[in-house]
């Protein structure tokens, strides 16, 4: 069957590669910062419900590019039997619109002019909750239709008992443990843990030692629960991580962390994150690797003083961050 299966925009590759690893694609493809993937998999939809760099999916109908509103609804009219064909009589159909980039449309438009598409051709149109949602998303100058066959999103995932305030991307943390290259048996430090969403998602990648470190007692007590409620385990340290070289000897071979960066953290944003490369350095591990993830992505590497093997960028929540991976010295 092909699939089209959504991400985090600039991850679309790490689901190429998780959905090769785990369900044998046979083929794949996509745009970068689309956020869009379209696979074919031999599998049931159900089987990708386990995908932790997915965050919706549904079956692929059509994909095209347009100048116009109209082209969309010409692209949607060319496959309608097609999308009939998935609805059974006496079952209602909704469309639903993403649209990421500016367009002389929004969003309502798009669905609007497709649902009258629907109606015109039989359908029975419901606003809320239909049997049958035909997504119509649109991405710069590209469109997408497919149809949902799961409305929960993954990245909810069900071990969030504690939310932290800015809690990251489970997604993104999950990439972040792939990109980082982590190898059963190693240690994995995250610095700056927050909820300990990292260390959680490290844990599907590979069987890891997990340090998690915080400044904040609160926030640490939360990952303690995220971790019981997952089942996983951890080293929990409450400590100042630009000043942990002080108590612990070189013991990391991988580093993931996201440190702060917003309007909560110290004025001086430069004197943590030269004390978060320093820590770094001196906690390592000989070839011990690196991922940050951060907007704030210069001042690291400002200090940095390793080799930098990739810098990706990532749009969520209407912001743009960076992924820096990288091999301390």
């Amino acid at each position: 069957m092909r699939y089209l299966l959504t991400t985090v925009q600039g991850l679309e590759d790490v689901v190429v590669e998780e959905i090769a690893e785990k369900l044998g694609a046979s083929s794949a493809r996509s745009a970068y910062m689309s956020g869009r993937v379209v696979a074919d998999v031999d599998a049931p939809p159900s089987s990708l419900l386990a995908l932790r760099s997915v965050e919706r999916f549904g079956v692929f109908i059509t994909s095209g590019t347009f100048s116009a509103l109209g082209d969309i609804v010409d692209g949607v009219r060319s496959v309608l039997p097609e999308i009939l064909s998935y609805l059974s009589p006496y079952a209602t159909a909704g469309v639903a619109c993403e649209r990421a980039g500016t367009h002389p449309f929004t969003s309502r438009d798009v669905e609007s002019a497709v649902g009258s598409l629907l109606k015109e051709a039989g359908a029975t149109i419901s606003l809320v909750d239909p049997d049958l949602e035909l997504n119509v998303d649109v991405v710069g100058d590209a469109y997408y239709v497919w149809l949902t066959s799961a409305r929960r999103s993954l990245k909810d995932r069900p071990y969030r008992r504690y939310q932290h305030y800015a809690s990251l991307n489970p997604i993104v943390a999950y990439a972040m443990a792939r990109l980082v290259r982590l190898r059963d048996g190693e240690t994995l430090c995250d610095l700056t843990c927050g909820g300990g969403t990292i260390c959680l998602e490290a844990s599907s990648v590979a069987r890891v030692r997990c340090i998690c470190v915080d400044i904040s007692l609160k926030h640490l007590r939360g990952a303690l629960e995220n971790f019981s409620a997952a089942g996983a385990d951890a080293d929990v340290l409450w400590f100042d991580s630009t000043k942990l070289h002080r108590a612990l000897r070189p013991i990391c071979d991988a580093f993931a962390f996201n440190p702060p960066y917003g309007v909560r953290i110290p004025a001086n944003v430069h004197k943590l994150y030269r004390g978060l490369a320093r820590a770094v350095e001196l906690l390592a591990r000989p070839g011990a690797r690196v991922a940050v993830v951060t907007p704030r992505w210069r001042a690291f590497l400002k200090y940095f003083g390793g080799e930098v093997l990739e810098r990706r960028v990532i749009y969520q929540g209407g912001l743009y961050s960076s992924i820096v991976v990288g091999k301390v010295k």
